[in-house]
């Protein structure tokens, strides 16, 4: 019997598949009974090494190949043939802390829920800037064990979630999101919508690794550009009404407004400088998808 089926969904980060695939490999022993699935979105199987490799060091897992480009359609893939009670989902940049499973699970059945969501703590692979930290641009807010969460809190770097609320929604992740991302959110609402209570799992930690290239001011202002999009466009979906010119101007003037206060600030504080920024970068995220601008960063050569 199978407690939990752990969903990894990867392409061509063979390096971050490998180390966290061995991170699972060490997991506690009073973890649940647990499954591995891995999911390579890459035709070219880049993943492959990386599992063999895997295997050679003892680990089981089923390794499949979802040749059509998308993140949503990977991890339909990989819930598709799972057997646990509960999915558990984590991603090829993050690693595993001994007891995240034993957390995880454990809190979620303590509580009597459908599901938890875990802190996703950085680690970075190189000295960042010091106006990196100063900015606490990578943190994530970590509620207290056992707080029920809103949607905007949900994600799937490091989820539990009960299989029969998951394929009761169909898909369960919506395709529609295979090239843009957000379904993740979108996925949540749904769960939220049908009665699912989730709720914050503190103690279940995993460690996001951020490379050289994901610590520069234009990497910090491109994921609040696209955290306002898919922000705009789970707001829209649970509110498909209308969206009137004015709410466009507001985001758009807030968006410029930031901007010239950050470029401002910007020589002489680089961390209020980046912030304010930051904050233009996700105002205009929304007025982008609000003026029908489409980004598809789940159709390029990198997930990153």
């Amino acid at each position: 019997m199978i407690d939990v089926s752990i969903c990894v969904c990867t392409f061509r980060r063979p390096g971050g598949l490998l180390r966290l695939l061995r991170s699972l490999g060490r997991l506690d022993a009073a973890s649940p009974r647990c499954e591995i699935i891995v999911v390579d979105n890459d035709a070219d199987m880049s993943a492959a090494p990386a599992v063999e490799q895997a295997r050679a060091e003892g680990l089981r897992l089923a390794y499949l190949v979802e040749p059509l480009r998308g993140i949503a359609r990977a991890r339909n893939r990989a819930v598709a043939p799972a057997r646990g009670e509960f999915v558990a989902f984590i991603d090829d940049d993050e690693e595993a802390e001994p007891l995240w499973l034993v957390h995880l699970y454990g809190e979620v059945l303590r509580h009597g829920v459908d599901g938890g969501i875990g802190p996703v703590l950085p680690r970075f692979e190189a000295p960042p800037p010091p106006w990196l930290i100063a900015g606490d641009f990578f943190a994530r807010p970590r509620p207290p064990t056992g707080t029920s969460l809103v949607v905007r809190g949900m994600r799937t770097g490091n989820a539990l979630v009960r299989r029969g609320r998951l394929m009761a929604l169909g898909g369960p992740f919506d395709e529609r999101y295979a090239l843009t991302g957000g379904e993740d959110t979108e996925l949540f609402g749904r769960l939220v919508d049908s009665g699912c209570r989730v709720i914050a799992v503190d103690t279940a930690i995993v460690h996001e690794y951020l490379p050289p290239n994901r610590t520069t001011v234009r990497y910090v202002l491109r994921r609040r550009f696209l955290a306002g999009i898919g922000s705009a466009r789970a707001h829209s979906a649970r509110d498909p009404g209308p969206r009137h010119r004015w709410e466009r101007l507001r985001w758009l003037s807030s968006g410029l407004a930031w901007g010239i206060s950050g470029l401002l600030v910007f020589p002489a504080a680089r961390t209020r400088g980046v912030t304010r920024l930051a904050l233009a970068a996700r105002d205009l995220g929304r007025f982008a998808f609000h003026s029908g601008f489409s980004y598809q960063p789940y159709g390029r050569d990198s997930w990153r």
